[in-house]
């Protein structure tokens, strides 16, 4: 494995200075996943008749052998479970794995509507954790992180299907897409879950597939992006209210759609030697048929593995952020907090206040924007602007 560039990054210390106060906090040591091909840890070998890519090289190049994942090597969710101490999550469709920790739901192709082929749509993965729900105890799914990636092939199939829809037609499908989210996550919270990490879209009009379909490889598809938008800003605050009608429900919502964005328009900025190319393809921007032929030498310095993933460097930036990132990026936990919060969460405003006032003035800057009851209504409020402002967080 190629050594990984040096990095630094932000954590916060709130979760670790309050933690004497709750002496029976139990750290997750259960991770379950949906998503779709960003997540995809290796379902979709298990389910496809035709060729899966993920499967055969140059998938895999940077770890030494294709495992499924569709990138260069390592994704999001293997990186969340290395910083949990515990081993990366296994694919649930492979019989043989051991789901002690936790299991991977997503499958490459997934959407939210519909019932497209050979993959598994999210209320799919959702049953298929139902059905699968007692090979962990209530208690380990009480105290599992859930994480969450879907929905872009909703939107990217929307707009091609809709080239010109009206603000209404835009806003209606969107609804549709929160409200069956909605649906699931409730499902997932009556078996037990209470804690909730969810990665909003990406520009889905920056990925080199959907440029380089569109012809204009300079700058990002305006109708994706958008309808992306619209999603981020609905799913935010469809979290917002079910921490508020849901007992003990708590969330971490990551803005990857800001992270991308800067990183495919001030690349090295963020050590990329590009973010508009993907590593392995064919075309303009390598947006298509990514091969052996056709990879190239040095996937660190892409963005974009192939047309619509990342490389294993960008997944392991994102995976930082989650983690760690402060409140710009990602609120009103990040993944790191989400772990430390007792799934009852009863706090004296004094121990807050005493935790705040050990920190440097830096620190307390930065964690006075949330608490550890971040559920209180003028607190969501002060996060919703915050986010809409975000800008990039730099590792």
């Amino acid at each position: 494995m190629a050594n990984p560039k040096p990095h630094l990054f932000s954590l916060s210390f709130l979760s670790l200075l309050l933690l004497p106060h709750f002496p029976t906090v139990s750290l997750a040591q259960t991770l379950f996943v949906f998503g779709d091909g960003l997540y995809d840890a290796g379902n979709k070998q298990f389910v496809s008749s035709n060729r899966v890519d993920a499967s055969f090289p140059p998938y895999g190049m940077t770890v030494g052998e294709p495992t499924g994942r569709w990138s260069d090597g390592r994704i999001v969710p293997d990186y969340l479970a290395s910083f949990m101490g515990v081993p990366h999550i296994p694919p649930i469709l492979n019989g043989t794995a051991d789901f002690s920790h936790g299991a991977n739901f997503a499958i490459a192709d997934a959407t939210v509507l519909g019932s497209p082929p050979e993959t598994l749509t999210f209320s799919q993965q959702v049953i298929k954790f139902s059905d699968n729900k007692n090979k962990w105890s209530a208690q380990a799914r009480s105290e599992a992180v859930y994480l969450f990636y879907i929905g872009s092939d909703d939107y990217l199939k929307f707009a091609k299907n809709n080239p010109n829809p009206s603000d209404d037609q835009k806003q209606a499908f969107v609804d549709r897409v929160i409200t069956a989210i909605e649906a699931e996550l409730k499902v997932i919270y009556g078996t037990g879950g209470r804690k909730f990490a969810l990665q909003n879209l990406a520009p889905l009009g920056c990925l080199p597939a959907v440029k380089q379909a569109n012809g204009n490889v300079q700058e990002c598809v305006k109708l994706p992006s958008e309808m992306a938008e619209l999603h981020n800003k609905k799913l935010l605050q469809l979290l917002v209210e079910l921490s508020r009608q849901l007992s003990g429900f708590q969330y971490s919502f990551y803005d990857f759609f800001s992270s991308i964005k800067h990183r495919v328009i001030k690349s090295k900025t963020y050590t990329f030697e590009t973010g508009m190319a993907a590593c392995c393809g064919t075309g303009s921007v390598n947006g298509t048929s990514c091969s052996t032929n056709n990879v190239c030498s040095k996937p660190e310095d892409y963005l974009f593995f192939d047309g619509k993933h990342l490389t294993q460097e960008g997944n392991l930036q994102v995976g930082h952020l989650m983690w760690g990132a402060d409140p710009v990026v990602v609120g009103p936990n990040n993944l790191r907090e989400l772990l430390f919060l007792p799934l009852n969460t009863t706090v004296m405003l004094a121990d807050i206040q005493e935790a705040m006032a050990a920190m440097s003035p830096k620190q307390n800057k930065i964690e006075s924007l949330y608490d550890i009851k971040m559920m209180e209504s003028e607190m969501e409020n002060q996060w919703l602007y915050q986010v809409g402002k975000a800008v990039s967080f730099l590792i």
